[in-house]
């Protein structure tokens, strides 16, 4: 390897360093929170419009993306300043994950309705994802 391949390699690994420790799991959580926040209301205004397809699709498939990595955003250390997640999941981290799966899998069904154009199901599987939403705050949210 030459020299200033050897360079770059230890500068990447550096940077990758530091991205770890500068790492915001509070923020990120907000952040993905915003995202499905926006998600859904496109979801909605597609619904709304009859407008059950690819796109649709798409959106609940972000959506399913985002839940997938959203109980590792909440590490014991994570609470507390700005955050408003209650340290209830900690106690409870079984139940948290597993209101997580199923909006997770919610978003899934509700991807493979859009595919078929089945508007029913799509319709059945958006308010599943909002329940799991207040499910979740309820339960979770100081």
């Amino acid at each position: 390897m030459s020299l200033l391949n050897m360079i770059k390699l230890s500068l990447a690994l550096l940077l990758f360093s530091f991205s770890l420790l500068s790492a915001n799991p509070v923020a990120d959580r907000q952040e993905s929170m915003r995202d499905y926040t926006k998600l859904m209301r496109a979801a909605n205004n597609l619904i709304r419009d009859s407008v059950i397809n690819d796109d649709l699709a798409s959106i609940y498939e972000e959506i399913e993306e985002i839940m997938k990595v959203y109980p590792t955003l909440f590490p014991d250390d994570s609470f507390g300043g700005k955050s408003k997640a209650s340290t209830n999941i900690i106690d409870n981290r079984d139940l948290f994950n597993q209101i997580a799966k199923e909006t997770e899998d919610n978003a899934a069904f509700a991807k493979l309705a859009a595919l078929e154009g089945n508007v029913d199901e799509v319709q059945q599987y958006h308010q599943n994802l909002f329940g799991s939403c207040k499910s979740c705050h309820s339960r979770f949210k100081d």
